[in-house]
């Protein structure tokens, strides 16, 4: 556990996430009431609050999966609150994992690992190509001839290159043997570390989890938590809405509280379950930590 004062430890860290305002309505129902907080590199921040605070549409917001009502969400100098920008580009570096998995049952587990990169790869081949078509069109009536975009890699350099992450990644975590097997015949906890090596496989700089052992069996929460520990340990910086008070005491360096829409509570670990100030916390931890 982190134990220094937070705000010392973070001034000397790189803000990766920083929200100012947010706030999120579903018609007459206001979820979000004006969430700020910064997200700093490596961090590893435990979400908790009662059901129907506003955590899960939190998340949701950072992925671009909802639209802010207001408010900003800055990630690597764009504003993700802006309808303008590519919100495909930067789901691409915040990954996210579900409380249901969210796996293609009619892909194989490799296939679902590399199917986002090949996409992506797919895409960006055609978008310079198209580039270099016009550009060939210009230098036709150029004195000097502008370079073609060079293509990195082929497509099926690109598909050799996710196969042989995808199966890399399935070793570490102990799932190669089901690299052509169809999640119908996975057990949750296989799934949902399956879903967590996806989101990984496409070098996220953060990445999201939405209660992901929320939907385990009892006995198949800790192998997700253990790869989760993994994660962070590398130094992943990870957003965790949770149940898991354990998680949040041992992995997380920083526990916030969300009630009502908005941040009641914010600590270290030691401090936000040992010495709690908010009364809606003390309430709340008096419940779930019997």
């Amino acid at each position: 556990m982190i134990e220094n004062n937070i705000l010392d430890v973070q001034n000397e860290k790189e803000v990766v996430v920083k929200v100012r305002g947010l706030c999120k309505s579903f018609d007459s129902l206001q979820v979000l009431k004006g969430i700020d907080i910064d997200v700093y590199k490596g961090d590893v921040v435990a979400i908790i609050g009662p059901s129907g605070c506003g955590k899960s549409t939190f998340l949701r917001c950072l992925n671009c999966l909802e639209d802010p009502t207001s408010g900003n969400i800055f990630f690597e100098g764009e504003d993700l609150a802006d309808m303008k920008v590519d919100i495909n580009v930067h789901r691409q570096k915040m990954g996210m994992v579900f409380q249901n998995f969210n796996l293609f049952n009619n892909l194989t587990v490799l296939e679902n690992i590399t199917l986002a990169p090949v996409l992506i790869a797919k895409k960006n081949i055609a978008k310079t190509k198209r580039k270099n078509f016009f550009i060939k069109i210009g230098n036709l009536f150029r004195k000097n001839k502008k370079p073609l975009i060079k293509i990195e890699q082929t497509l099926k350099e690109v598909k050799e290159n996710a196969k042989q992450k995808a199966l890399d990644l399935l070793a570490k975590i102990g799932l190669e043997e089901k690299a052509n097997v169809y999640p119908s015949t996975l057990s949750g906890g296989q799934k949902q570390r399956i879903a967590i090596v996806r989101a990984f496989a496409m070098d996220p700089k953060v990445m999201l989890f939405d209660e992901p052992t929320s939907a385990l069996d009892p006995e198949m929460v800790g192998e997700v938590l253990d790869l989760m520990k993994e994660l962070a340990e590398g130094g992943m910086t990870m957003l965790v809405v949770t149940h898991e008070m354990g998680f949040a005491k041992e992995v997380a360096n920083r526990v916030i509280f969300i009630d009502d829409g908005v941040i009641k509570e914010e600590n270290n670990p030691k401090e936000f379950f040992g010495n709690p100030q908010d009364e809606r916390l003390k309430d709340f931890l008096a419940k779930v930590l019997i």
